[in-house]
């Protein structure tokens, strides 16, 4: 549901931005819009409601009016040509600098991968790459 809120909001963000006051910032603004408040707690749950869509897609059981596939979402094109990330993310793909080393394959979804993001997390952890 949260997904679907977030979507809405930045859907209507050039008009929210002339009704937000000129002394809250955009991340305050629309925290307390979707989650009620501006503590750390429900400004990081916007953070991770932000990412997790953009990885994902959407992801709320909610009513959606604006489709966002995701980034790793299979079957994608851009101008025709079939587009796949899901290897930059998932250890597939050597495609990652790290250490000095260039061209080093790491599975940013090793703990749990879509599963977690679906529930607004980042991880099932606090140990993993992702």
């Amino acid at each position: 549901m949260h997904a679907f809120k977030v979507i809405a909001a930045l859907t209507a963000a050039p008009l929210a931005i002339a009704s937000r006051p000129a002394n809250t910032t955009i991340c305050e603004f629309y925290t307390n819009a979707l989650f009620g408040g501006t503590s750390a707690a429900d400004e990081q749950k916007l953070v991770a409601a932000l990412v997790n869509t953009a990885m994902i897609g959407n992801f709320s059981k909610g009513d959606t009016t604006v489709t966002v596939p995701g980034i790793l979402a299979q079957g994608q094109s851009y101008n025709g040509t079939p587009v796949n990330l899901a290897p930059y993310f998932d250890g597939a793909l050597a495609s990652t600098n790290r250490g000095g080393s260039v061209g080093v394959s790491i599975n940013f979804l090793n703990d749990g991968g879509a599963a977690p993001l679906t529930e607004g997390k980042p991880s099932n952890g606090t140990t993993s790459n992702q």
